[in-house]
């Protein structure tokens, strides 16, 4: 081969590994910008996820916490024991007062509820130290009265025992039929007198008092007593006093002389 061949066969080599090398260049040069536009894709896409993590899931994760634990779950601690029964200061077993006031004790904070005559009363809460006042309005004749308790989560206590006032506004009769009033007596051997009356028979709570002097009345209302006169005019005052505090008098007045 001449010497001419060799140096062309020399360039054209030179010229493929030339060309070759260019080409090779851009190929790899090509592989990066995608190797690095892969890159930033994948940063951003990690960024969003870890701001999107932070700011939504996680607080999303916790308001679903938080709501499962305040909802009413099987897990979720009930109240469901009924509050103690109240005790209340036993009222009074007649009265003249269309106004009862009745006070007692129970658990604090709950309330209690009285029930008059089968109706219930509007509830009343019970202050922090267990105490409370509660004022009834009563029916003339008997009235009935109970009370429970009820807490703040409806549990509702057992009733306690029923009680019983009679509300009486109207005074008990009294009348002395015997002696008569303005009666006179003389000497020592009339000196004693039996005083006879009467009041009302329905009412076995009745009690009569002459001057004083206390006097139970039988069962048909009808009452006596012994009563020593002093010398001169003597004016007896006699009352007839029911359970309820009604009271009625009546005077008479005798005349005694030795």
């Amino acid at each position: 081969m001449s010497r001419f061949s060799r140096t062309q066969n020399r360039r054209r080599t030179i010229d493929s590994v030339t060309e070759y090398s260019g080409v090779s260049s851009r190929k790899v040069r090509r592989e990066k910008k995608k190797v690095m536009s892969q890159s930033v894709m994948m940063i951003g896409v990690a960024v969003v996820l870890f701001f999107t993590f932070i700011f939504v899931i996680i607080p999303n994760f916790f308001n679903f916490i938080t709501n499962f634990l305040d909802s009413s779950t099987p897990f979720q601690e009930t109240d469901d024991i009924p509050p103690q029964i109240p005790i209340i200061s036993a009222p009074v077993s007649a009265t003249n007062s269309a106004e009862l006031k009745i006070t007692g004790f129970g658990e604090p904070e709950s309330f209690v509820v009285f029930v008059l005559n089968g109706a219930k009363e509007d509830k009343v809460t019970i202050t922090q130290d267990g105490s409370f006042e509660v004022p009834l309005t009563l029916s003339e004749g008997e009235n009935k009265i109970s009370a429970y308790s009820v807490d703040k989560a409806d549990n509702e206590s057992a009733v306690t025992k029923e009680y019983i006032t009679v509300f009486d506004a109207k005074p008990p009769s009294i009348e002395v039929t015997e002696p008569a009033d303005g009666s006179s007596f003389e000497t020592r051997a009339n000196q004693s007198i039996t005083i006879k009356g009467k009041t009302d028979a329905d009412d076995p709570g009745i009690k009569i008092y002459i001057s004083g002097r206390l006097v139970f009345p039988k069962d048909d209302g009808s009452f006596s007593y012994v009563y020593r006169l002093n010398e001169g005019e003597n004016k007896l005052e006699i009352i007839a006093q029911d359970k309820a505090g009604n009271s009625n008098k009546t005077e008479v007045t005798y005349a005694f002389r030795l």
